[in-house]
């Protein structure tokens, strides 16, 4: 029963997780990864001290990587989606001034034209960063969904103004001109991140990550895409190249670590659960063979024997899993963290735990009993 109890709260763990699991795997992170290949610049040197270098570097490295072959769309940002973020306060023209501790704090990223295409973030109002987004010109932003509903609800975020930074020292004032849908930038599972966008082309400080829609695997893109940045100039790094795949691997990293580590842990307890069975039951037609010849032997039939058998079957299992039931209960407080819009007492999942149990358990005292089903009756009263 013990066996049982143990079996029961380990597979209903593992059943949990992985209902967890596809659900949070089929979650709408806001962006597509797929075919999306990233690397990450760094500028040395004297020739890039001006701003003017720095972008006409830029230029040359997207018009470059734009003419190889299978080569979608490429763009550059300052962090990519479920790396890290860059939090700032911020503060509405209009609003009411508030201290720093008391400003609303958002994350903040600095994308080119065309990083909204390359990770097909949709546009919910108004127009996207063009090339014409550069210095010398109005300071434009982009904002998140959540942040137009929360800042601005009931009105046009379109024209307003926003300004970064502390209150001391204060940024310049942003004028919006675009809504984007929002993003998981920290996790899968978190909540999609309140977001501000600015053109990378107006701070080019922050080091570089260049994103690059492919046609297919972008893995096999990496060496001429490589060729074509250090074509500009083969004296700067290129490093940090990975698939945006690899970074959604890593996000549900942990979470998939943890369902095949108790999956491995609950598919041993059943298999162990179900020798233990095998083993009582046996032990138990061995202590019970002249109790079973003497019921033959005044006309119990067969089934009635195997009935007889599976009796104790099932008891165990009652027993076992209603001991498993209350165990799983007591853990559902330490479980509950690992789980994605899953209750720890979701009775769909506890249902099929215990009914794979269940037909363990009949396999189990299938060969017990069809033993005690076929024991002769005359060797076995003989026999004591």
């Amino acid at each position: 029963m013990s066996e049982v109890a143990v079996a029961f709260v380990l597979a209903l763990e593992t059943g949990l997780l992985t209902k967890s699991f596809l659900r949070l795997s089929g979650v709408d992170a806001g962006f597509d990864p797929r075919s999306v290949f990233t690397l990450t610049l760094t500028l040395t040197g004297e020739r890039y001290e001006t701003q003017e270098a720095t972008l006409e570097y830029y230029r040359r490295v997207r018009e470059n990587i734009r003419a190889v072959p299978g080569v979608v769309s490429v763009a550059m940002v300052d962090n990519v989606p479920l790396s890290h973020t860059d939090p700032e306060t911020v503060r509405i023209e209009g609003a009411p001034g508030v201290s720093d501790s008391e400003a609303p704090s958002v994350d903040v990223f600095r994308s080119s034209p065309d990083y909204f295409r390359v990770l097909k973030i949709p546009l919910k109002r108004g127009r996207f960063f063009t090339d014409q987004d550069r210095p010398g010109t109005p300071l434009v932003a982009i904002v998140s969904e959540s942040v137009a509903k929360s800042w601005f609800a009931g009105s046009d975020p379109i024209g307003r103004r926003i300004q970064l930074g502390p209150q001391q020292n204060p940024g310049p004032w942003f004028t919006i001109v675009g809504v984007v849908g929002d993003v998981r930038n920290v996790g899968y599972d978190q909540a999609p991140d309140r977001a501000i966008y600015l053109p990378h082309a107006i701070n080019t400080d922050h080091y570089t990550r260049l994103l690059v829609r492919t046609t297919g695997d972008p893995r096999r893109f990496e060496r001429p895409i490589r060729a074509a940045i250090l074509d500009v100039d083969p004296l700067q790094a290129v490093f940090h190249v990975q698939s945006m795949d690899d970074y959604v691997a890593s996000s549900l990293a942990y979470r998939s670590f943890t369902l095949t580590l108790i999956g491995l842990f609950g598919t041993f307890a059943v298999l162990l659960a179900g020798m233990g069975i095998y083993g009582v039951i046996s032990y138990l037609v061995g202590l019970r063979t002249r109790e079973v010849g003497i019921r033959m032997a005044l006309g119990a039939e067969r089934f009635a024997i195997v009935r007889l058998i599976f009796r104790d079957v099932f008891m165990l299992l009652a027993f076992g899993l209603a001991g498993g039931f209350v165990a799983a209960l007591a853990l559902s407080p330490v479980l509950s963290h690992l789980l994605f819009e899953v209750r720890p007492t979701d009775l769909t999942t506890s249902a099929s735990v215990a009914a794979i149990l269940a037909l363990v358990a009949l396999l189990a005292g299938y060969l017990p009993a069809g033993r005690a089903a076929a024991i002769d009756p005359v060797h076995a009263l003989r026999s004591e």
